[in-house]
């Protein structure tokens, strides 16, 4: 799998060493088998290391799989690419389960509330409401399984999460002298729309559409949304691409192909030199000929950066907002038995104009900054900005 990721990636606490040596080997294995190319000298300090932690150290020790874990992090440290990791089964359900833009799961979002319980707010019409839960609710226990102030959310979500057609028995608590009780649901296919849409103004056939992210789904949903709002009559469209941390570089081209009819949508230089053009996808679009303008920001990195980049090369849009992150990297993604991934950064990339995005970023051709005040206030400056651009006020 090719995709480029921006900070979620970062933040994820790899475990590169126990991919390399076949996912999960215990450090006495990787004393026997050293790789082709290795000794068992070469990790003699490693070993050394471990022994004298497993004889001194007066505390209890990690298990044998969490010292792998352990030793992965400071060896993907050592490539000093923060995007070059090694994901652990746990978080890299989670980065699938965004890519595939679903997941089995009962239907209900949660929280911390000040006295840091887990808060349940229920979906409408989905499994948690059928089975009786209810918003407000406490989650004490997942299959037996306490929930302590500790774990994180996403831990928990971890716990709750699974395959579809499969049971979780939850102990909830309802109202404050509620005593716990049970309650099994059956998990569900619970679909992560990336793409909204709209008609801005109607009168001046001004759409908008927001990409979250660049998933399996993201092109169909894109379709159906430039096909509704095109018979809406849309001809114009705000493409809003704030906080889109990137995605699948096949989703990206799809996207892109979206509103350009011919060309390039980037370039990509590997090692050793070789470079790759990734040109645009002969598609039948509503949008091919649409004014459009793009909105940017901080957060709008990798694959966003991509489609912003392609669009403004090619002239088919002008760019609203701040500074996008620049992550001009992409990663290989590979897959293990146990659930876990290495992703490995194998290229960089440029715009089709051969602009760098890499730390550098991509500058928006109309700067506009938006502030708490104005988040708080409901108002968006830089939307409007693009709505003004694309009626002509300049």
């Amino acid at each position: 799998m090719r995709y480029v990721r921006s900070i979620a990636v970062v933040l994820v606490i790899g475990v590169v060493l126990g991919v390399v040596f076949g996912g999960g080997y215990l450090f006495g294995e990787l004393r026997a088998r050293p790789q082709a190319g290795q000794t068992a000298a070469d990790f003699a300090l490693l070993w050394q290391v471990r022994d004298l932690l497993s004889a001194k150290f007066i505390g209890d020790p990690p298990g044998s799989q969490a010292q792998v874990y352990g030793a992965a992090n400071g060896l993907a440290a050592s490539y000093k690419d923060p995007y070059t990791v090694f994901v652990e089964p746990a978080p890299r359900r989670f980065e699938r389960d965004e890519i595939r833009g679903h997941f089995g799961g009962i239907g209900a979002r949660m929280g911390r509330n000040e006295a840091g319980e887990l808060v349940l707010t229920i979906m409408r019409d989905k499994p948690a409401e059928r089975a009786g839960i209810q918003d407000g609710d406490i989650l004490v226990a997942v299959d037996g399984k306490p929930i302590t102030k500790e774990m994180t959310v996403q831990d928990v979500i971890g716990l709750v999460r699974g395959d579809e057609g499969s049971k979780v028995e939850l102990t909830i608590t309802r109202g404050t002298q509620g005593a716990p009780f049970s309650v099994s649901v059956v998990r569900e296919r619970i679909d992560t729309p990336s793409v909204e849409w709209r008609v801005l103004n109607e009168a001046d056939h001004l759409g908008y559409a927001k990409v979250a992210l660049f998933g399996e789904r993201t092109n169909q949903e894109l379709q159906t949304a430039l096909s509704e709002l095109s018979a809406k009559g849309v001809d114009k469209l705000v493409l809003d691409l704030r906080g889109n941390g990137g995605g699948l570089v096949d989703a990206a081209v799809d996207i892109t192909s979206q509103f350009l009819a011919d060309g390039y949508v980037l370039r990509e230089q590997k090692r050793g030199g070789e470079e790759r053009y990734f040109p645009v996808k002969r598609t039948t679009s509503p949008a091919h000929k649409w004014p459009m303008v793009v909105l940017v920001d901080a957060g709008t990195a990798s694959a966003s950066e991509i489609v912003s980049g392609a669009l403004r090369d090619a002239g088919r849009a002008i760019l609203v907002g701040e500074k996008t992150y620049g992550k001009g990297s992409v990663q290989e993604v590979h897959e293990f038995p146990d659930g876990s991934s290495l992703h490995v950064t194998v290229a960089r990339w440029l715009t089709p104009q051969r602009n760098q995005i890499d730390k550098v970023g991509l500058q928006p051709d109309v700067q506009v900054g938006i502030t708490a005040a104005d988040r708080d206030a409901g108002r968006d400056p830089q939307l409007a900005k693009a709505q003004a651009w694309l009626m002509g006020e300049k």
